[in-house]
């Protein structure tokens, strides 16, 4: 049965994530500490949880043996485990990539003036209407349907929150990020991460790549350089991205990272579809 590799972003981390796990080969005991132990504040903050997800992310993978699926995709930082397990990039420069994104992000939002939040029981346009008025705000995350995510400098998030609980939204819930990922205020990360990436050695794909701001697959080096820098400042069209997957026969999802976060928007996006996780518990 074809199955496609799905690997979760920043928010996922937490201390304790890498119970089990040899991460010796990051050489940065400081985030091994971290990750065992928190404090989760620190560990919250972008350099430190980017780094965390991706390197327990890799190692659970490596441990998997998963290593011949159809199709790999990840959901915004997932996508460069996504360009591992294609072997576009080795797992040490992508640790390196990674590195180098997350402190061109969290420099561009200096003391985590930027955040995102969780809407819950809204459409996607209805949540681009009714924040259309607010200032600084966006839509970030197309995940699942009723699900949507919105990022912007925290006051202008906090005031479309009351926006939208206001007009039908079951939920409006802050997620664990000091960031403002896939909307415009990521321009000055994006330029810097554009021009990083023109260093980097990146193969062609030997796995079906499905990237976040196309929801199409790419294996053109030089593309997946522009939507890798894109990513930053447009929507992750998740759901979008796995309905073109199991319309490419996929009917099978493995995520693989620190906790399910990916699970269980296939399953009710794709509600047929088998879908398992690996964390490292």
């Amino acid at each position: 049965m074809p199955y496609c590799l799905i690997f979760p972003g920043q928010g996922s981390q937490f201390p304790g994530m890498s119970a089990g796990l040899d991460l010796r080969w990051t050489g940065d005991d400081s985030l091994i500490g971290l990750m065992e132990n928190g404090p989760e504040d620190t560990l919250r903050q972008t350099t430190n949880a980017q780094k965390a997800v991706f390197a327990v992310t890799a190692a659970l993978w490596e441990r998997s043996g998963l290593d011949c699926p159809a199709v790999a995709m990840g959901h915004s930082l997932g996508e460069y485990m996504a360009l591992v397990v294609s072997r576009a990039i080795s797992v040490r420069e992508c640790y390196t990539l990674v590195e180098r994104r997350a402190r061109a992000m969290q420099d561009a939002m200096p003391g985590g003036s930027g955040t995102m939040a969780a809407v819950l029981g809204l459409s996607a346009d209805d949540v681009a209407r009714l924040i259309e008025p607010v200032q600084n705000v966006w839509v970030a995350n197309l995940n699942s349907p009723g699900q949507v995510v919105i990022s912007g400098e925290a006051s202008s998030v906090k005031e479309a929150a009351i926006v939208l609980k206001g007009n039908g939204a079951r939920r409006v819930v802050p997620l664990d990020v000091a960031v403002a990922s896939h909307c415009p205020l990521m321009e000055p990360a994006g330029k810097v991460l554009r021009e990083y990436l023109e260093g980097v050695r990146i193969e062609r794909p030997c796995t079906r790549v499905v990237f976040n701001a196309t929801a199409r697959e790419e294996s053109d080096p030089e593309k997946i350089r522009e939507n890798l820098a894109l990513q930053l400042v447009s929507p992750v069209r998740w759901e979008e991205s796995v309905r073109y997957a199991a319309g490419q026969g996929i009917d099978r999802f493995i995520e693989i990272g620190p906790r399910p976060v990916l699970a269980p928007l296939v399953k009710r996006i794709v509600p047929q579809a088998k879908v398992e996780v690996i964390t490292p518990q």
